[in-house]
């Protein structure tokens, strides 16, 4: 979901490849991250007849023009006779809360559209592309001479639109997990201090990172020590999100009315996750909070504690289509252990805690044999100030 590198706008007349197009295209669809879910990214470059760059654009908001529309926006149809729409997903066949693309750009004298990926939703799986070419235009998925970059490319193209991807193929949420270690993978002293490992600008990039996601999962360690506000504090970006707590046994409700959640969130806007055998009970006792959260009657496992993905099946029912899970230490490896990440956000801060008295955040994830070991897909690294991420796939 996140952002390594914004490309820069050219120049209108600017020559460009269409291989350089989309990847400026892909650029230009991050920049909706924080606004546009449950819909996908995505971003739209448009050249003219003799490839020279006019204007780009990307889906701003859920419910606003899409990114073909604002990169068309204002552009003559003398100045679009035989020009060249890329865009990062098949435009839109069907008509929804906007106008269908496809429908639009087909009235155009554009000459040829070329999008990254077929898009999943059947309302328009090759529908966009069929209307386009019943006119005449020329409509094909992305694909390049140079084999190697052609494959560079579709990765950024899968990953641009990850959530949107994934909930249409999986019809599950998509799952972040953000953590921030030592050099020496500690998350927390073993007290359960853990304020504050990584420095102001790692912070900062998180709370962007918040944004881009429907929702902020941390289980209940995190909220008893350091009753977080888990909103969004980012200079230029202002968004109310969602917050999803796992406790089990419903402990913290006790405290419920004490907690800078109940505080700063709208309880439609908080899902507390508990055991589905205690709902009788939590029904009693959350009858009387002024603020109550949404309540989440989740199955157990054997063992006792919440299965996760009968968690994850009832927040997609509820609407969330992805989550970042931001902590503690046992909820982030249990959901690696299950297999239920995605994306993985790895800050590392230049700073030794030792093992001795902190505690690591994969303490309760074994693996018997080095050819276990857990993969990070197409690795990606930024650096914050004096901290160090890394990004990637872990499915």
């Amino acid at each position: 979901m996140e952002q390594i590198k914004t490309l820069p706008i050219p120049a209108r007349g600017t020559p460009m490849t269409t291989e350089q197009a989309m990847q400026l295209a892909i650029s230009e669809a991050y920049k909706g991250g924080p606004r546009v879910s449950p819909n996908p990214l995505v971003g739209s470059v448009v050249l003219d007849s003799k490839g020279g760059f006019l204007q780009a654009g990307h889906h701003e908001f859920y419910g606003g023009p899409h990114a073909e529309v604002n990169a068309l926006k204002n552009l003559s149809a003398d100045v679009l006779k035989e020009a060249h729409v890329i865009v990062t997903l098949e435009p839109c066949a069907h008509e929804g809360k906007t106008p269908s693309c496809a429908k639009m750009i087909a009235k155009l004298p554009v000459k040829k559209v070329t999008f990254g990926l077929i898009d999943p939703n059947p309302l328009v799986a090759g529908q966009g592309a069929q209307i386009l070419k019943d006119v005449g235009i020329e409509a094909e998925v992305f694909s390049s001479a140079d084999k190697k970059l052609e494959a560079e490319i579709k990765t950024q193209l899968e990953e641009v639109c990850e959530a949107f991807l994934w909930n249409f193929r999986q019809k599950r949420v998509f799952v972040s997990l953000k953590m921030a270690s030592s050099l020496d993978g500690q998350v927390a002293l073993k007290s359960g201090e853990s304020q504050w490992i990584t420095g102001p600008e790692s912070r900062e990039y998180v709370h962007y990172l918040r944004s881009c996601y429907d929702g902020i999962l941390v289980g209940k360690g995190t909220i008893e020590f350091d009753n977080p506000s888990l909103n969004i504090r980012h200079p230029t970006i202002e968004k109310k999100n969602k917050v999803i707590v796992i406790d089990g046994e419903g402990d913290l409700l006790s405290k419920y009315s004490d907690l800078k959640l109940s505080a700063l969130h709208e309880g439609k806007n908080i899902f507390w996750c508990v055991a589905e055998d205690l709902k009788e009970q939590i029904e009693k006792k959350i009858s009387k909070f002024k603020n109550p959260p949404q309540m989440v009657y989740v199955k157990t496992n054997v063992g006792g504690d919440l299965n996760l993905e009968n968690l994850l099946e009832h927040l997609y029912q509820q609407g969330l289509r992805s989550v970042m899970v931001e902590g503690g230490a046992l909820t982030a490896s249990s959901f690696v252990q299950h297999n239920l990440v995605n994306r993985i956000y790895m800050f590392q801060a230049p700073i030794i805690m030792g093992a001795g008295g902190s505690r690591s955040w994969t303490e309760s994830l074994r693996i018997k044999q080095m050819k276990d070991k857990i993969h990070v897909n197409n690795p990606r690294y930024q650096t914050f100030g004096g901290d160090f991420m890394i990004t990637g796939t872990l499915k």
